[in-house]
């Protein structure tokens, strides 16, 4: 009976270092990407507090990020730094969508929740 309580408790173990092990790989794999010129990790800056860039920053956050990253260098979506694209284009891109890749947000975005996220694109520093 010892033997097979032994192997039990190996077993155990040895699923417990697997399930870590995965955890801190799926971690690793969800973590911004985006580096500087040296290689060191770059951070978003967030827009300050009580400014349209900040509100834009938040819808940002919300309909988004999980296509263009937390940091919006670009996932499924493209890098959004060093837009160079028009006011009004960037508006009818994020109102009407693009087919078959970014759905519409015209229904669910108001025009002042469009031009807080343009001056969240703006405020991205390359």
């Amino acid at each position: 009976m010892k033997s097979i309580e032994l192997k039990g408790i190996i077993l155990a173990a040895v699923s417990g270092m697997a399930a870590v092990s995965l955890a801190f790989a799926a971690g690793e794999m969800i973590r911004p990407k985006a580096t500087d010129a040296s290689g060191a990790k770059e951070r978003l800056t967030v827009p300050p507090a009580g400014t349209q860039a900040h509100r834009g920053y938040t819808l940002f956050l919300m309909n988004c990020a999980h296509c263009h990253g937390d940091d919006a260098r670009g996932d499924e979506g493209p890098d959004l730094h060093d837009v160079r694209k028009s006011d009004a284009r960037i508006a009818s891109i994020v109102k009407n969508g693009i087919k078959g890749e970014m759905p519409k947000f015209g229904a669910k975005l108001a025009d002042a929740d469009v031009q807080a996220l343009i001056a969240f694109l703006r405020s991205l520093k390359t």
